[in-house]
């Protein structure tokens, strides 16, 4: 039983009200002789028995048959319809709310209840030709409100399936939707930190130089020299900082709007600049022909210069050698970063959590490869980027 159907008490009063209207109004209509008190008995019991078809469909299908039969047994022959009535009307319930077996036994009681009160009319035997059709007749009467059933069954499950359906086709969105959520956040994650972070570590290890140098440097002059020094480099790193994080926000904002993206040539420029400018001693190689591979790669292959560049920074420290390359070989856009470890202590920096993990995946993306490790007097970073079909 659902739950409406418990909630709606109002239902049941309403069907028995008008049952036992329906009954009364039969009984009235009849002639006087018909009218006697077993007669008005068996029909408001057939009528207000409907009350219990929402509920017990199978008792009440069983009660409606019994006065079928006792109706036909004690009533006389052609007084009374609304057994029987109320009888298909029960069985047509039951044939909505059960399956097929169940629906195939009620049936066949039912019929066999109609055929027997068929079979108590002297007018009506069912045998010979009459008595045939008669049977067949039956049968297809009391197969009318199963069909009727059966037919909103398969509507009422058709309705479920669409509505399962419908929710499963909401949760894949909902699940489609998070996962898009969560892959914008992390290509936002990426980008920024590989705009900021480049400029932050820089920043860091210039002010480390700078106050160094301001406080052992031999005399006061000096010691301003390298104050003043550190103070502009800070600044320009900082500037160029806020003129990335703006470009970025403009690329958020509108994916398709293209101005102020730096160009890729430039990107690796600057953020060599801005190692030398921190202490290391980088030398670069550039290949003309990659300012002629498709900017997929290019981009790439500058934010892989920006991060190798970073981590030196922040794991070999000031005074590290770094030999840098692009170049185009083999149908693939190759970064080679090689750098020297120094001896000495290097000062500690935050990890950003994104670096090689996150050069990998953006390397990965677009199908290129990384390898990283030690190397004889230091470490390198190699990065190849396919280029596809170039004309």
């Amino acid at each position: 039983m659902s739950a409406s159907q418990r909630r709606r008490p109002g239902l049941d009063l309403l069907i028995a009200v008008v049952a036992a209207g329906v009954g009364a109004a039969t009984l009235v209509t009849a002639p006087s002789a018909d009218r006697t008190a077993t007669h008005w008995l068996l029909v408001e019991a057939a009528a207000l028995t409907l009350v219990l078809a929402r509920h017990l469909p199978l008792v009440a299908l069983a009660v409606e048959l019994v006065l079928v039969v006792v109706a036909d047994l004690t009533l006389p022959v052609g007084t009374s319809h609304v057994a029987p009535i109320a009888a298909a009307v029960v069985l047509g319930v039951v044939a909505h709310r059960h399956g097929d077996r169940t629906t195939a036994v009620a049936y066949a009681v039912t019929l066999a209840a109609f055929l027997f009160s068929i079979g108590t009319d002297p007018d009506g035997p069912l045998s010979g030709p009459d008595g045939v059709v008669r049977v067949l007749s039956a049968a297809l009467a009391v197969a009318a409100p199963v069909a009727f059933g059966r037919y909103l069954a398969a509507v009422r499950q058709a309705a479920a399936v669409a509505e399962e359906r419908a929710r499963d086709a909401e949760e894949r969105r909902l699940a489609e939707t998070r996962a898009a959520r969560m892959t914008e956040r992390a290509r936002i994650a990426s980008d920024l930190h590989d705009l900021v972070a480049h400029h932050v570590s820089a920043i860091a290890l210039r002010a480390g130089s700078a106050q160094y140098a301001a406080t052992h440097a031999p005399d006061q002059g000096q010691r301003l020299d390298a104050a003043l020094g550190g103070i502009a480099s800070i600044h320009a790193s900082a500037r160029e900082a806020l003129v990335d994080l703006r470009g970025l926000l403009r690329i958020l904002r509108d994916p398709d709007h293209s101005e102020g993206i730096v160009d890729p040539e430039r990107m690796i420029t600057d953020a060599v600049d801005r190692s030398r400018a921190a202490g290391l001693h980088v030398t670069l190689t550039h290949d003309e022909r990659a300012a002629a591979v498709p900017l997929a790669p290019r981009v790439t292959a500058a934010r892989v210069m920006q991060e190798a560049l970073t981590n030196v920074l922040k794991h070999a420290g000031p005074g590290a050698s770094v030999t840098a390359a692009v170049h185009v070989t083999d149908g693939s856009l190759v970064v080679d970063v090689a750098n020297t470890v120094l001896r000495q202590p290097v000062p500690a920096l935050p990890a950003s959590g994104h670096g090689l993990t996150g050069m990998r995946e953006r390397v990965e993306v677009i199908g290129g490869t990384l390898d990283a490790g030690p190397a004889v007097d230091g470490w390198r970073l190699r990065v190849a980027l396919p280029l596809g079909d170039r004309p």
